[in-house]
């Protein structure tokens, strides 16, 4: 979806390009051809593991190794392990993950094809102009990103407590918006909620990848939770149909109760990672007294 998104822009143009079951076809196909050539590319051309880069020198190459956590894929690992594929659907984290992007990408991302209505309900004709203001929600992302990363990296918040707060203030944005009517509040009010819920995905993604351990576990893992994900492509357009609008009210309304729902899981999931990393410490501790005994 993110070529889509390259395509349509603010959510103006697709409503010109997909205006016939044909057009969707054609974009589908594209969408389809692209990924698999960049695949087949990754696969014969990119190197798969540091030991296997030709650019690295021998002290980069184990400086890199030394970096990754213990529960990265690694070389010499089978390219698929049944008892990972077990371990990871027993794991506690496995759906509590999946339900998080399933209701944060159907609730969440659906926001954007609301900004062309907003900034038409501003009173600007001029397309020019019209451009320009759907340039703040997404210039809005890069801000709250980079700062939550420089927080987040230096250990004074927790991804999860930050992602939490994301999604609390889109679900405030989405209260507001169905009581607000003035289109300036408006146009503020959809800006800050798109750029929540386009931050939201990059700042709990570390953790997804984190907490799955092993290179089957890891594949599996990073694949079913974007696929899941791929559902805000399908469902979300059908929540913000043209139809809701143009006050979208029963549109907000769902989004909030996805957006709960999320909230729900976030809460869950971060249990049961900081469950499972208490363990996985206890684990080390007593490993590492075996070997000093």
């Amino acid at each position: 979806m993110g070529l889509a998104d390259l395509l349509v822009g603010d959510g103006q143009v697709i409503e010109l390009f997909l205006d016939s079951y044909a057009n969707k076809l054609q974009l589908f196909i594209i969408e389809g051809i692209l990924p698999t050539i960049c695949s087949a590319y990754t696969y014969f051309c990119l190197p798969g593991y540091p030991q296997t880069v030709d650019f690295l020198s021998e002290d980069e190459c184990a400086a890199i190794l030394a970096d990754l956590p213990q529960q990265a894929p690694t070389m010499r690992a089978k390219t698929f392990d049944t008892d990972q594929v077990k371990s990871l659907f027993k794991s506690a984290t496995f759906f509590p993950f999946l339900m998080i992007w399933t209701t944060h990408g159907i609730g969440g991302w659906g926001i954007s094809f609301v900004l062309p209505t907003v900034i038409y309900e501003l009173g600007i004709s001029n397309t020019a102009v019209s451009q320009v203001l759907t340039v703040p929600p997404f210039a809005l992302v890069f801000l709250i990103l980079m700062s939550l990363a420089y927080f987040i990296h230096h250990g004074y918040l927790s991804p999860w407590v930050a992602g939490l707060g994301v999604e609390g203030i889109q679900i405030i944005c989405y209260i507001l918006l169905i009581n607000v009517k003035q289109p300036v509040a408006k146009y503020i009010f959809v800006m800050i909620a798109t750029a929540a819920s386009q931050s939201f995905f990059a700042i709990i993604w570390p953790e997804r990848i984190r907490v799955a351990k092993g290179t089957t576990t890891a594949g599996l893992a990073i694949g079913m939770t974007n696929a899941s994900g791929q559902l805000m492509g399908i469902v979300g357009p059908q929540i913000y149909q043209p139809k809701f609008g143009p006050t979208y009210r029963i549109s907000y309304a769902c989004s909030i109760a996805l957006l709960a729902m999320c909230l729900g899981a976030v809460l869950s999931t971060w249990h049961f990672v900081r469950k499972g990393d208490a363990k996985g410490m206890t684990m080390q501790e007593t490993e590492d007294g075996v070997l000093v005994a």
